[in-house]
């Protein structure tokens, strides 16, 4: 009896590595709260992201991407790339040069988003990954 719950206790601890390497360096399911993605992600909506695009350098302007809030670095923030290094962004009078290693994040809802206008350019080792589709609701699955 001892073998097998040490047999079971062994073999659930090897899946939840399994899982957790999964989770951590190949992609992970997200869920998105806030309107400030408006209309292109929904509060309520589920994200699956491809963290492996961090690792290999594949993100680019038009990308959405999850990344560490660098205001709250307990909260993540989903949104849109609008330029990375060394590339010139532009609002009304207002120009800023994204900086090496940083990219540029903004939400498609202006009105209600907090994004690099707020906070500047964040660094790239802050995203978590880039969204590769949208799977809830079913009926607005979408692939970015």
């Amino acid at each position: 009896m001892l073998k097998k719950v040490g047999s079971t206790v062994f073999t659930c601890f090897k899946y939840f590595c399994v899982a957790h390497c999964i989770t951590e360096h190949v992609g992970d399911v997200f869920l998105c709260s806030g309107n400030s993605m408006e209309p292109s992600i929904q509060s309520g909506d589920l994200v699956i992201i491809r963290r492996f695009s961090k690792v290999f350098n594949d993100i680019d302007k038009g990308d959405l991407v999850v990344s560490k809030s660098p205001d709250e670095h307990k909260r993540f923030i989903l949104k849109r790339v609008k330029a990375v290094d060394g590339q010139v962004v532009r609002r009304g009078v207002h120009f800023v040069t994204v900086p090496r290693g940083s990219v540029w994040l903004e939400g498609d809802n202006q009105a209600t988003s907090s994004d690099s206008w707020d906070f500047g350019p964040v660094p790239k080792g802050l995203i978590q990954g880039r969204v590769i589709c949208r799977i809830w609701p079913l009926t607005d699955f979408t692939t970015f």
